[in-house]
Order: C-alpha cells, then structure tokens, then sequence
C-alpha cells in the first residue's frame, strides 16, 4: 500500500494584500482555513426530441463559494479586517498550505473577495476565537506543491 500523502493543516498560512500582491499580511494565530471551492450551475437544456424521454444538461457558470476561517483574536489583525469590512475593500487572498512529506513547498490558493467579520464570543476562561468569511469574486487559482 503507497504512504498517504496528505498533509494536517498546522503550518498554513492565509495572507491578503490591498496592493496587488506587492505586500501581504499573514492572519496571525490562524486555527481554521477552508480552501476554495466552486458550485457549477446545472443547466436543462432538454427539448421535444431527447433521446430515450431523459432529460439533458449542460454545465452553466461556476459560482465561487465563501472561504469561513477563524484565529485567535489579537487587536492587530482584528483591527485590519474590521477596516477591509468597513471599507468593503476587494484584497488579494493566498492561503499557502503546509509542505507534506517530501515537498519544499505547499500548494497555494489565490483569489479576490472582501471579508466580512463573524462572532468572537467572550468567555471567563478561555481564548477569543474570531470567525470571518471572505466573500469571494471570480476565479481562484491553485499552485500544486513541490
């Protein structure tokens, strides 16, 4: 049986940059991450002579699913996220995956969306977890690691 290469998430990384990708901003004590993903529309295009009375489709537009991830709240990045939010700036987004065995790098997810800022309930004890969601605006692209 081949070895698993699949990887757990502890060294990911989702950064985002408001000037095209020259700088970025790493999410700081990121805990959850969701990659990308696309719903694809499913279109009928069945008509009076289908073959053998069954319905036909056709694949339709690809709709981009929210990215939900969460971190440990620090006033820095909460801070920067509530002024993308308030001023509903579209960033640049990467999320670089960690290296699995053998690899030197991990793959990367990048796409565009503006974020919207979720709960982070208070408790006694206990740390503060934030939960955004990037919105997300036409296509990703993805980087295999190597």
């Amino acid at each position: 049986m081949a070895a698993s290469g699949s990887t757990i998430g502890y060294g990911d990384k989702l950064e985002w940059s408001t000037d095209t990708g020259t700088t970025w901003t790493a999410v700081a004590e990121l805990k959850t991450a969701d990659v990308p993903t696309h719903t694809v529309e499913k279109i009928d295009r069945t008509h009076m002579a289908s073959p053998n009375r069954t319905k036909e489709y056709t694949t339709g537009l690809r709709d981009t699913n929210d990215v939900s991830f969460s971190f440990n709240f620090n006033s820095a990045d909460y801070g920067a996220l509530f002024a993308l939010e308030t001023a509903g700036t579209i960033a640049n987004w990467r999320h670089t995956l960690a290296p699995g065995d053998g690899e030197t790098t991990g793959a990367i997810y990048e796409y565009d969306g503006f974020v919207e800022i979720g709960g982070a309930p208070r408790e006694v004890e206990g740390v503060t977890e934030v939960t955004a969601t990037i919105k997300r605006t036409g296509v990703a692209t993805f980087t295999a690691a190597v």
